[in-house]
């Protein structure tokens, strides 16, 4: 229950933190919760191979009998009270489906006594006997036998199971230490990337997917190009692993890199811009600065230009500005993300970057699209349903732009741009009163 509890504030959390944690790959999704940060919200986790599912009668449901092989977590003393240790036997209250001899991974919690308490470590029952089916390596069958006496110092609620291979196992064994600092405990999952297993693989992935960027840039030594270069050709690299890739790339490549990950922005079949191609453009922009931007404006801001491709630039832009300024510099990056809110579909994400950088300097430029907008709406018959539409369309192209002025007013902009916002205001909300709704919720002034 503990569990539960735990891990559902921790889903909470991580969504009223979605926008604001900064992963070390902005171009992956969300990393789900590591190994590591499992174990923390759980009083006990263990390796354990399955011996046998026994069916308890009296319509009781079935339950796993298991061999404790290694202990993860837990604390010593909770360890001692519960009698939990390599080579000891415990009951999951359910079937651990596999066969006998087969891992799982256990999270367990003390639990609170009960008659009869929902799970005991067991004890005082020989491994090989009672109710198994077959050898060592056969399947563990459920038979019909009779409810065993179990005892144990305190019980233990167990909450969840996982089946896991050999080599699973092995990787769970030689975890580093949490408490280590992330950029000595990343050279451990760069050795596990691309494993064979995929709970081991997706387990690597996140870890670097929920670094500090610090810490990875930290690590770039460790990133062997060659192999990335290998990663990004599959065609069937998953789009979060090929992000993530193409970011350690940039950050360990060379020029002839920067090639490779250019020719790679688009898929090779469709001509559409690749799922997961962001990581690529950033990758590639680590490598070529304000050289390679320019080359993507002309190919991305184009007549040929798709909107994933602006999306990608405009994620690529924030996240130089926050953590590589000196790769690409701020007059670059705003030049560009003022040319992106010129476009209707990206608005209101480059416009609000604009504002999260304080560059309150965009401001004439974003009035003269605010008026572009505006003029043709008196000439419009507002009583047609087309009038209507497209007086609405216009006018939420003009909304970001209101709110940016709104920013700049109240975070204190020069006298001359204070002034000039405030004129812009006064005069808008007097023609079309419509608009004096504004600050949507997701639109965040710097901080």
């Amino acid at each position: 229950m503990k569990r539960f509890m735990l891990r559902s504030l921790a889903c909470v959390l991580a969504v009223v933190l979605t926008v604001s944690r900064l992963w070390s790959c902005p171009f992956c999704l969300a990393p789900p919760q590591t190994f590591s940060e499992q174990f923390v919200l759980s009083d006990f986790v263990v390796v354990a191979a399955l011996l046998r599912v026994d069916g308890v009668g009296g319509g009781q449901p079935a339950r796993s009998v298991l061999r404790v092989r290694a202990v993860l977590a837990g604390k010593a003393e909770d360890l001692a009270a519960c009698g939990l240790k390599p080579g000891v036997q415990i009951v999951y209250p359910g079937e651990a489906v596999g066969r006998s001899g087969d891992l799982f991974l256990l999270y367990g919690d003390r639990g609170l006594p009960s008659e009869p308490p929902l799970l005991q470590t067991f004890s005082g029952v020989p491994a090989d006997t009672g109710g198994v089916s077959g050898s060592e390596s056969g399947a563990a069958t459920v038979t019909a036998t009779a409810s065993q006496a179990v005892s144990s110092p305190e019980p233990v609620d167990w909450t969840e199971n996982l089946a896991i291979s050999a080599e699973c196992f092995e990787y769970l064994r030689g975890l580093p230490d949490r408490s280590r600092p992330a950029a000595l405990r990343l050279p451990y999952y760069a050795g596990h990337l691309e494993s064979a297993d995929a709970e081991v693989a997706g387990d690597a992935w996140a870890e670097f997917a929920g670094a500090a960027y610090a810490d990875v840039k930290a690590n770039r030594g460790l990133y062997q190009p060659a192999r990335l270069r290998e990663w990004i050709a599959d065609p069937l690299m998953r789009p979060e692993r090929l992000g993530l890739s193409g970011l350690l790339l940039g950050l360990s490549g060379d020029a002839g890199d920067a090639e490779f990950l250019r020719e790679r922005f688009l898929d090779a079949e469709t001509g559409e811009f690749r799922f997961g191609a962001e990581g690529l453009l950033g990758g590639y922009l680590l490598l070529t600065g304000e050289s390679g931007l320019a080359e993507v404006e002309r190919q991305f801001l184009g007549a040929g230009g798709r909107d994933t491709m602006r999306l990608a630039l405009a994620q690529s832009l924030d996240f130089f500005r926050t953590y590589e300024p000196g790769v690409i510099g701020h007059g670059a990056s705003s030049r560009c993300m003022r040319r992106l809110a010129a476009g209707s579909v990206l608005r209101f994400t480059a416009v609000t970057s604009l504002a999260r950088w304080g560059d309150w300097e965009a401001f004439p430029e974003l009035q003269r699209l605010a008026e572009s907008e505006l003029g043709p709406i008196r000439a419009v018959s507002a009583g047609s349903a087309e009038g209507v539409r497209g007086r609405e369309q216009r006018l939420s192209g003009v909304r970001p732009i209101l709110e940016f002025a709104e920013q700049c007013v109240r975070a204190g902009g020069s006298v001359e741009q204070v002034e000039r916002a405030e004129q812009f205001l006064r005069r808008v909300r007097a023609d079309y009163p419509e608009l004096q709704k504004v600050a949507e919720p997701e639109f965040q002034a710097p901080q």
